[in-house]
């Protein structure tokens, strides 16, 4: 064969070194050795293995299923809980026997005058509406300030959902339930004196687990304040005893429910009767003098009711709102098993967050994720007719608690509500206030945010 003419003097050196390497070894004999060439990994398609892409998918969509209903089938605490064995390990159990003497000494005042009292620090001489009114409310309420010595004091571990004040004017009890389930109360008249000089007075805060889920409602008996019901998403509402300190079932879904997360609460003007309301758009009426899991249930809407109330005046009269962007009227002696039908539908653009009844029975107040406040005059022929409609961003996203448009309790003052505000008006907390509740007897706001913090306005 002639040679390569194409080919660079360095190539053809580099020839010749390999030719006279392979002659050097085959004069040592040196046996030749078995190369394996070098596999890919076998790749088979899902129809060789078995599987269908929609087989594939339905599997994975399983699993995560059953991952997430695993981790919300937290079990829920069964029967009563004593207070000692549900205390944070943040309160000791000195700190849970000084709460003990606390509630006792509520327990022993007399409340039946302060739940008709007015307070003595405004002057509420005027009539309860008009122009006059509307004056008195804005003067009490526009001077309001932060009350005690600190901004703000962590009552909760985790986001406030709501909040609830003892109606006794001795003695300022604040409750607060969370998103894990946590109840936390503080008492703002009070703090834990510092034994250093050179160190401030702590605020008295007390936290118990009450629940294993988010506490979605709690609110006093409306005749006996000795008794505070809580509502949860774990599917029970129980009864906290001042009088025996501890937690008593009210009511429980049975264990076979245990997706029916209860999302919002209400109770008959003489306290024998709890409404409550599901995330799938259902509606109990629970007697609490029958056993805990006897209740009446009725299908009113086809996605979750997040609020609902009971008008104090009318008590056959109720308002839901719900994720189906509706706010309904219903007259809860004509609510059938198989099919309700309500008296009026009043439809929004987005979903409806919060509707509640005013003390006196004749308006109703709802916010919405369509970014208003709407005020509804109640008429004699039983329907809702829109008086005002302010706008107001209601757009909480993810990490805070829903707005909701809360009344004053107190019937012999003018109308009026406190709703959170996304612009951080009160701008000397640290997060949106988006929880608040008025003391009934005392010219004093109670405010929550995300982070289990509180502040006291009066």
């Amino acid at each position: 064969m002639g040679e390569d003419l194409t080919l660079n003097e360095y190539e053809k050196q580099r020839l010749e070194n390999i030719r006279r390497n392979e002659e050097i070894l085959r004069q040592l004999n040196i046996p030749e050795l078995a190369h394996k060439k070098p596999t890919q990994p076998t790749r088979q398609s899902l129809r060789i293995r078995g599987f269908t892409p929609d087989g594939i998918e339905a599997k994975r969509k399983a699993e995560q299923d059953e991952k997430r209903l695993e981790g919300e089938k937290r079990v829920r605490m069964m029967g009563d809980l004593d207070l000692n064995s549900i205390r944070s390990d943040m309160t000791s159990i000195d700190d849970t026997n000084d709460f003990v003497d606390i509630l006792s000494n509520l327990t022993k005042s007399s409340l039946s005058e302060d739940r008709k009292s007015i307070s003595d620090d405004i002057d509420y001489s005027c009539i309860a509406g008009g122009v006059d009114g509307f004056k008195a409310a804005r003067m009490a309420y526009g001077s309001l300030a932060i009350g005690e010595k600190w901004s703000s004091v962590k009552v909760t571990p985790e986001r406030i959902y709501c909040v609830a004040i003892h109606p006794a004017k001795e003695k300022v009890l604040v409750a607060a339930g969370d998103k894990t389930g946590w109840l936390g109360f503080w008492d703002v008249k009070e703090s834990i004196k510092s034994e250093d000089e050179d160190e401030e007075d702590q605020p008295r805060t007390y936290l118990f687990q009450a629940h294993t889920k988010t506490i979605t409602s709690t609110m006093y008996s409306p005749t006996n304040s000795n008794n505070l019901y809580t509502c949860s998403y774990d599917g029970s509402i129980r009864s906290f005893d001042f009088n025996q300190a501890k937690f008593v079932e009210a009511f429980v879904y049975s264990e076979s429910r245990h997706d029916y997360f209860l999302s919002s609460m209400d109770m008959d003007p003489n306290g024998q009767i709890i409404y409550l309301s599901t995330n799938h758009g259902k509606f109990g009426i629970k007697d609490t003098r029958e056993p805990i899991e006897t209740f009446t249930e009725y299908k009113l809407h086809d996605h979750k009711i997040g609020c609902i109330s009971i008008n104090k005046i009318q008590p056959q009269y109720l308002v839901t709102s719900s994720l189906d962007r509706t706010m309904c009227l219903w007259d809860i002696r004509k609510l059938d098993s198989k099919e309700s039908i309500e008296i009026q539908k009043i439809q929004f653009s987005n979903a409806v967050t919060s509707a509640y009844w005013s003390p006196n029975g004749n308006q109703v107040v709802s916010s919405s994720f369509d970014d208003t406040v709407k005020v509804f005059d109640f008429n004699e022929q039983s329907n809702l007719s829109t008086r005002h409609q302010i706008p107001h961003n209601n757009r909480t996203g993810r990490w805070v608690t829903m707005f909701r448009a809360i009344w004053n309790p107190n019937q012999n003052v003018h109308p009026h509500f406190i709703i959170g505000n996304m612009g951080r008006a009160a701008d000397i907390m640290s997060g949106i206030t988006a929880v608040n509740a008025f003391h009934p007897n005392l010219n004093l706001i109670m405010s929550g945010n995300a982070s289990g913090r509180m502040v006291s306005w009066g």
